[in-house]
């Protein structure tokens, strides 16, 4: 099938999937084998993409070839994947006047992620190493200014990896893990465990606590003090179903004369 030629209506070309253009970037990327020691392995992906392989120390020597010889003048992306076993730092380049799209694969061990810089053959390598390195810690030897670009200086880890923790590890004392989570959260009971039960405390039988809490007590205060709510069966006759007599109220004045010892009179007012 060839899709080489522009739609009716001046729509995008689709010659980046025409089988034979593939083929043809295929055949072409023979020339990586000198460069790469070896026969680098080839695969066809999706979208019209083509997908190597190269050891970390080839790829400055294939990345060469790539620009010089075979047309690809952009880098459009880096990136790192953690594959548990070992760490990849995957590379993206474009053919702009071939229109042949490249996917470059580099395997690096967990413990020291390390490659070659492309920097120095392609310009927009620069932040996008940068980042790879911030959230995936691979070192980019030869990079002119490798340091962090979107987290802080001094933030520690690189959170793309499957090893990070958001939060330190903490290990508890084993006083505050005897239950494991399942039993905890459902409630089961537990032997020797102390328990402790809310009460509502006060000093006195009709104290409120609050105004929206009723009169401390229940049908027994109730006909006892003639206060709080009335019970649904009061016993007839009872003091609960009587008219509380209300207490006495006394003025500023009298409270103080009441209060005030009488003087005066003598003997006349102890006769009297």
């Amino acid at each position: 099938m060839a899709l080489t030629q522009p739609a009716a209506g001046g729509g995008p070309s689709l010659e980046a999937f025409d089988t034979n253009h593939i083929n043809e970037l295929l055949n072409l990327l023979g020339q990586l084998d000198e460069a790469a020691g070896q026969s680098v392995p080839k695969r066809r992906l999706p979208a019209g993409v083509v997908g190597i392989e190269v050891a970390s120390e080839r790829l400055l020597a294939v990345a060469r070839v790539l620009r010089d010889s075979l047309s690809f003048d952009m880098l459009t992306c880096v990136s790192g994947v953690d594959m548990v076993d070992h760490i990849e730092s995957v590379y993206h380049f474009h053919s702009l006047s071939r229109n042949w799209l490249l996917q470059v694969r580099v395997k690096l061990p967990n413990d020291a992620p390390a490659v070659d810089s492309l920097v120095g053959l392609y310009p927009s390598a620069n932040w996008l190493e940068r980042e790879c390195y911030d959230m995936v810690g691979i070192t980019y030897r030869g990079h002119p200014d490798l340091r962090r670009i979107l987290l802080d200086d001094d933030f520690n880890g690189y959170p793309l990896l499957k090893s990070f923790h958001p939060t330190p590890i903490t290990v508890h004392d084993r006083a505050t893990t005897q239950v494991d989570g399942v039993r905890a959260v459902a409630g089961e009971q537990q032997r020797n465990v102390e328990r402790i039960v809310s009460k509502n405390l006060g000093q006195g039988e009709e104290e409120r606590l609050h105004p929206g809490k009723l009169t401390f007590g229940s049908a027994a205060v109730y006909l006892k003090t003639g206060q709080g709510v009335e019970p649904p069966d009061v016993p007839a006759g009872s003091q609960g179903s009587q008219a509380v007599e209300p207490r006495p109220t006394f003025s500023s004045e009298q409270a103080t004369s009441r209060a005030e010892p009488k003087t005066g009179g003598g003997a006349g007012a102890q006769k009297g």
